[in-house]
């Protein structure tokens, strides 16, 4: 019991020291990119880092780069830090990213998740906030909060990617109209703008490994897809 007591001490101190220490800026700034970079599998860059107590930094210039070349930029970025959760092995960062752009490897995927529904690939997606909270526990990684904010795109929803390479998603897009024209989706009656507010709706719900899903549901304004594994075949 004395040990415990004594190491729970340590902790705290521990704690104490990165949190107001005139070292602040450098020991998050390099606690905070080692978890991102571990968590996303990228490596980032942060450039200009400026620390406020608690447990907050103010970054310019972030470059995140995956296997494939650089996936994301963004001009300036708050990230908090929830000192508190460290005690429980919880890494959570409040993010507040502006003026975001996405390609390579990640713009990509945003590509093959909405090209079937006749939005032409992007080289880039252009962002002007993304705000979120990650949470990375027990070799766990969880998105919630996610918003996005663009436009000619917006977003929002909540991720996570578990154990056994298993996520679970859900997900809404907002493609503006003007992304599409007279073509693609519009056209063959895929996307309707129901609100009559110029921008059309696709939902994405994924569990499971992505490769081969458990449960999987699609909707937007012309079509409804919900797929679920047959349970009474599995018993058999």
């Amino acid at each position: 019991m004395r040990n415990r007591i004594f190491y729970t001490f340590l902790v705290i101190a521990a704690l104490f020291v990165v949190v107001y220490s005139p070292l602040t800026s450098y020991l998050l700034k390099d606690f905070i990119t080692y978890k991102l970079e571990k968590a996303l599998d990228m490596d980032i860059v942060f450039g200009k880092v400026n620390a406020k107590p608690p447990a907050q930094l103010r970054v310019t210039d972030i470059k995140a780069t995956d296997k494939t070349g650089l996936a994301l930029t963004s001009e300036r970025a708050y990230l908090r830090l929830d000192p508190g959760k460290l005690l429980r092995a919880q890494f959570v960062l409040h993010c507040d990213f502006q003026n975001i752009s996405i390609k390579s490897g990640l713009g990509e995927s945003l590509n093959k998740v909405l090209g079937p529904f006749g939005i032409p690939p992007q080289a880039s997606f252009k962002f002007d906030q993304i705000k979120g909270t990650i949470t990375a526990k027990g070799g766990e990684l969880f998105v919630t909060e996610l918003n996005g904010t663009g436009q000619d795109f917006r977003f929002s929803g909540n991720f996570a990617k578990m154990k056994e390479k298993k996520v679970d998603y859900d997900l809404e897009f907002y493609i503006n109209k003007k992304v599409l024209g007279e073509s693609g989706g519009a056209q063959n009656g895929l996307l309707t703008d129901d609100d009559g507010d110029g921008w059309y709706t696709i939902k994405l719900s994924l569990k499971g490994d992505p490769r081969k899903p458990s449960s999987v549901y699609f909707s937007t304004g012309g079509i409804k897809l919900k797929i679920k594994p047959d349970t009474e075949n599995a018993k058999k």
